[in-house]
């Protein structure tokens, strides 16, 4: 196996939805990856929310748009700020192979994740992720979220995880105990390997959808191209 590449649970998701959009955005590099003002403006909330919750508030922050975030959910981060325990926030966590922890910028870092909000109080973490879009289920950023606090943090012994879906006034919550991690690594861990077996392999396959017009590749791959017609 060669090095690995740094995955995600982003990089992960995109792989499952298409191989060969992957290659485009992340292997082969031959497209960069598009954003819209849905994903604009749900950097702008984090940003705003990150700022609330480590003191950092500014005038750059703080434009209306800035004021409307605080007024509409700056209490979920006093909620937050309000618990026991040490707070982090936009807290990024690495691992290598070995799912040891190591630097974000490691030589032989795979697997990273950053949490919007990460508590650690006592042998309990609570790891939170603002979401501004509609409600999923999709417990898989959970699973990772806690699979990673557990082996950054070896005192921890249960993760509650959230996701906190502003708009919806809704949270979705899953609880993870460590005398369970190594099931849920099982369960995790070929997903991750096929990505990198594919890469080693070096044959991405297209896999079409109803969102191939809206791929940052859409004008490479054939697929792409034909979904776009059939509009």
């Amino acid at each position: 196996m060669t090095k690995p590449m740094p995955l995600s649970f982003s990089r992960l998701s995109t792989f499952e939805q298409c191989p060969a959009q992957f290659d485009y955005l992340y292997v082969s590099k031959r497209v960069q990856g598009t954003t819209n003002e849905a994903s604009e403006y749900g950097d702008r909330v984090h940003k705003v929310l990150e700022a609330k919750g480590n003191g950092s508030l500014d005038e750059a922050t703080l434009s209306l748009e800035g004021k409307q975030t605080l007024e509409r959910w700056g209490s979920v981060v006093d909620k937050i700020t309000s618990r026991p325990g040490e707070k982090m926030f936009e807290h990024q966590m690495a691992v290598n192979r070995q799912l040891q922890p190591v630097d974000w910028f490691a030589k032989d870092v795979w697997i990273r994740s950053i949490a919007d909000v990460l508590v650690v109080d006592g042998d309990t973490a609570y790891c939170l992720d603002y979401k501004t879009g509609k409600v999923k289920d999709n417990p898989t950023q959970l699973q990772l979220f806690a699979a990673m606090v557990m082996w950054h943090f070896p005192q921890v012994n249960t993760v509650k995880t959230s996701f906190i879906w502003l708009k919806f006034d809704q949270v979705t919550n899953a609880k993870y105990e460590r005398r369970f991690l190594g099931a849920l690594w099982s369960a995790l861990e070929p997903r991750f390997d096929k990505v990198q077996e594919i890469i080693d392999l070096g044959v991405f396959k297209t896999k079409p959808s109803p969102l191939c017009p809206w791929c940052a590749a859409k004008d490479l791959c054939p697929d792409a191209k034909l979904k776009g017609k059939r509009r």
